[in-house]
């Protein structure tokens, strides 16, 4: 159990920890570049539909598929992976290509003005980053001691946050600054994967110098003579075995944690309300009475959230270990549905940038709770099944979601499904709250 008087100097003390500061840094550099990368593919398209002909509003539709795939497809199965790879490797290989892919799809629309091929390498790049995502949070506990786990999860989400909002604020001017033609890049959109890819360098080259100063754990896992295996088929079935035993064995562990059932609970809550927002409410900010605000609206409104985050992540790393953290990860849901009643039916700006603001609030402390319960409960041969596992429920459940509250849209009004969303979320989070009890939730 967590020692509740911990001081807030944890998280100040986390400076001094120079492996720490080189991996949080290096990676704030790559989301940077990840946020960047995406303003550059919307640019991109926007330059083929005017070359092609080509209808930007599919192009990028499809393109929001095919970045979900990986996850979907693969996510239940990376762990398995990560578990038996070294994941120091993992993590510098992923970069390493992450670099040469995006680097690439300038040169392959320049020659090919095909964006069936830019798919495919979007794909990979998700698929890679997956890996890596996944594997990022299981090496954190090589980074910092059990007792900084909570601060090092919210200088991450910190510094992540501030990368990701200036990766979006700056990416729009970076994209379309015309001073590029004038270095050689005739296409300004360009400069932005080139950007991306130099982001993935840094990352590779912090990970060189930072595992020459750490050491992993190797862990023993059941394994076979593959020179003794002629029969390809066999080890194909031999591999799925071992995949189903690995799944099964991290389901167990989940139905016995109630711990981590609380932040697949957890998950389950905030992918509703996140496909909630992007079906409901982005139309309602941009069509409805009242409001009609545009998409530049959406990105107004999106960058006060982004503060609202920043800013609980500095609090709530500084002053977080004072609260019972389960407790706070369900009454920030309860909040989150009130709050989403309130918006659903708010017309007046000044209280809806208001309530955007507080909503974005709520978030860091959930992202942070959820990754701290996780590496400090699950064991580390499961670690990896566990975050990969996380993500695959993220995007499987969110794409349903969406997909089923879309469908709502056709027999009931965008206010009434939202404020309903809104009340679910916050009744389920009374019936956590008695199932286990005040007292239980560390």
């Amino acid at each position: 159990m967590t020692n509740k008087n911990t001081s807030k100097s944890e998280f100040f003390n986390l400076f001094k920890i120079k492996n720490f500061m080189i991996f949080s840094i290096s990676q704030a550099f790559s989301l940077f570049g990840d946020k960047l990368d995406y303003m550059a593919i919307l640019a991109m398209i926007s330059f083929l539909a005017q070359k092609k002909n080509l209808n930007a509003s599919r192009a990028i539709s499809f393109l929001s598929i095919i970045i979900t795939l990986p996850t979907i497809l693969f996510a239940p199965f990376a762990g398995i992976f990560i578990d038996r790879w070294d994941k120091k490797k993992i993590l510098i290989y992923c970069d390493f290509f992450r670099a040469l892919l995006v680097a690439f799809i300038p040169f392959l629309i320049l020659n090919t003005f095909n964006l069936s091929l830019v798919y495919i390498i979007c794909f990979f790049v998700f698929l890679f980053g997956l890996f890596f995502n996944a594997t990022r949070l299981s090496i954190l506990p090589y980074l910092v001691a059990k007792r900084r786990l909570l601060a090092a999860n919210s200088f991450n989400n910190l510094v992540g946050r501030i990368a990701t909002l200036l990766g979006m604020l700056v990416g729009g001017f970076i994209v379309d600054w015309q001073i590029w033609k004038k270095i050689g890049i005739s296409n300004s959109w360009a400069a932005g994967f080139y950007i991306d890819s130099f982001t993935y360098w840094i990352s590779v080259l912090s990970l060189l110098y930072l595992f020459t100063k750490i050491k992993i754990k190797k862990i023993y896992i059941e394994n076979i003579n593959f020179q003794k295996s002629k029969n390809f088929l066999n080890l194909i079935l031999f591999n799925l075995r071992l995949m189903g035993n690995d799944l099964r064995d991290t389901s167990k562990f989940i139905l016995k944690n109630q711990k981590v059932q609380i932040v697949m609970i957890s998950i389950f809550l905030f992918v509703i309300l996140g496909a909630g927002a992007l079906v409901l409410y982005v139309p309602i900010i941009q069509e409805s009475e009242g409001l009609k605000l545009g998409t530049s609206g959406v990105g107004l409104l999106g960058t006060i959230g982004s503060i609202g985050l920043i800013l609980s992540s500095l609090t709530y790393g500084i002053w977080g270990y004072k609260f019972k953290r389960k407790l706070i990860l369900i009454v920030s849901f309860f909040l989150f549905g009130i709050l989403t009643v309130i918006l659903s039916f708010t017309k007046i700006i000044p209280l809806v940038i208001f309530l955007i603001f507080l909503c974005g609030f709520l978030l860091s402390p959930i992202f942070v709770i959820q990754d701290t319960i996780l590496q400090e409960c699950v064991p580390e041969e499961l670690r990896g099944k566990i975050f990969s596992l996380k993500e695959w429920f993220l995007h499987l459940f969110f794409g349903i979601f969406a997909f089923i509250i879309g469908q709502l849209t056709y027999f009931l009004p965008r206010t009434k499904i939202l404020s309903f969303i809104g009340i679910f979320v916050s009744f389920f989070s009374l019936i956590i709250f008695i199932i286990y009890r005040p007292e239980e939730l560390i």
